[in-house]
């Protein structure tokens, strides 16, 4: 499916979930507060206690939660810079509650980039498609405060990406990558990447440009982008190099974060392949799928790269870009899979079930929901898994997929998960709210 075709689902649901009719039918203003749906109740089996629950002496009971390591907390770097929190924090495994919330306006499609900053306050960085690029601060006393406020021409599809000096990176649809200086709160530099006339021209043409496609950090500290192809940009704007070369013609556009390995940039793209750059920006392979790939690669932990395709299934592919094995899946992947501390490939799919496939390919388990899952799950360091789907529930399960606690919310769930050092969940919500739930 399309990205246009996906706008157009989206903004119908809003417009559904928030008329008149909708409104009343979602609860009123009582809905905005997220409600846990718990196992409760006399019970024979555990299949009577749902899958959040265990049957024991005649009573369904709450699964004990798994042990747990605790997660490193990024402090204030010692030379006054901030740097990105890369290792996700604990999250709850009780219902968690809402904390703050903040109306942003507009659908939030991005994962909300977490930022320590110089004083050791955490600040969320999101964008929405009102082009509006926010800061909040995650906990603490200044909790749901907003402490950067920007706007653009333009959607933002983008995740946000810090570099060392912790500036932040981020694209929208009107074919710009942008840098911003938190410090100073302002646009440090705005570079136009492709030359569709006009930017947003409708069709593909118009898509073909825009900067959905990461950014990712490359180990010296060179941005890594999709738009029209893959870019290679320098932390001061200036383009290194683009795939593929002009001499080749036009090719499809790059909506996935690219997976960055210190030999390899992997990335899908519209024209049904995955490809292989050396950080040279020569192509080192090149596998057809069959079909538009919208979900992000990432790497498994004996190298394998995992992907999903629209024609449905999730692929490993090895490191010299053979295809190991596709999965049973049938519907389309767009969600960046997740892997397990175990191995195990965790991801959703458009049949509304979210999977966990063992390395071999294997189905260990399946969690059926009521929607499409587009959203990427995130695994804590406890093998705690977090997802959100289009059925308006956010979902805590482990890896062995029992429930812990699914979570109503008041709109579709496109965007990943972002779990604080604190604990923190932070949730970006087609409903136009960004949220912290602990």
């Amino acid at each position: 499916m399309s990205k246009q075709v996906t706008r157009l689902f989206r903004r119908r649901a809003l417009r559904q979930a928030w008329g008149v009719a909708g409104f009343f039918a979602l609860g009123g203003p009582w809905a905005c507060h997220p409600e846990a749906d718990t196992a409760q109740g006399e019970c024979r089996t555990d299949a009577e206690c749902g899958e959040g629950g265990r049957c024991r002496a005649g009573r369904c009971k709450a699964l004990a939660v798994a042990p747990a390591r605790a997660a490193a907390v990024p402090t204030a770097m010692p030379d006054g810079h901030a740097t990105e929190v890369r290792e996700a924090g604990l999250g709850p495994t009780k219902a968690p509650r809402e904390q703050w919330s903040v109306d942003l306006g507009s659908v939030i499609y991005a994962r909300p980039t977490l930022r320590v900053e110089p004083d050791g306050r955490v600040v969320a960085y999101v964008g929405t498609h009102a082009g509006r690029f926010v800061g909040v601060v995650v906990e603490g006393p200044e909790a749901g405060r907003v402490v950067l406020d920007l706007w653009v021409d333009g959607i933002i599809w983008s995740t946000a990406v810090v570099d060392a000096r912790g500036w932040l990176y981020f694209g929208a649809d009107d074919d710009r990558l942008r840098a911003v200086d938190p410090v100073a709160g302002t646009i440090a530099w705005t570079r136009r990447l492709g030359e569709c006339e006009p930017p947003r021209a409708p069709g593909p043409e118009g898509v073909r440009c825009d900067v959905d496609g990461g950014p990712s950090l490359g180990p010296d500290g060179d941005l890594y982008a999709g738009a029209d192809g893959l870019y290679r940009v320098s932390p001061e704007g200036e383009i290194r190099w683009h795939y593929p070369p002009a001499s080749e013609g036009r090719r499809a556009h790059v909506m996935t974060t690219p997976l960055v390995t210190e030999e390899l940039v992997v990335f899908g793209s519209y024209g049904r392949r995955v490809v292989a750059l050396d950080h040279d920006g020569a192509q080192r392979w090149s596998l057809e799928l069959g079909s538009d790939v919208d979900g992000s690669p990432v790497l498994g932990r004996d190298g394998t790269i995992y992907v999903g395709a629209d024609q449905g299934g999730l692929h490993a592919i090895t490191p010299a870009g053979t295809l190991r094995w596709r999965s049973s899946i049938r519907a389309p992947v767009r969600a960046r899979p997740a892997v397990g501390s175990d191995g195990v490939v965790v991801v959703g799919s458009y049949d509304g079930t979210l999977y966990a496939v063992e390395p071999d390919g294997g189905v260990r388990w399946r969690l059926p929901t009521e929607s499409p899952i587009h959203a990427a799950a995130v695994i804590d360091p406890a093998g705690r898994i977090f997802v959100g789907g289009r059925d308006e529930r956010l979902y805590a399960l482990d890896l062995d997929g029992h429930v812990y606690w699914r979570l109503e919310m008041p709109g579709q769930l496109d965007g990943e998960v972002a779990i604080s050092p604190g604990g923190t969940l932070v949730v970006g919500c087609d409903d136009g709210y960004l949220r912290g739930l602990r």
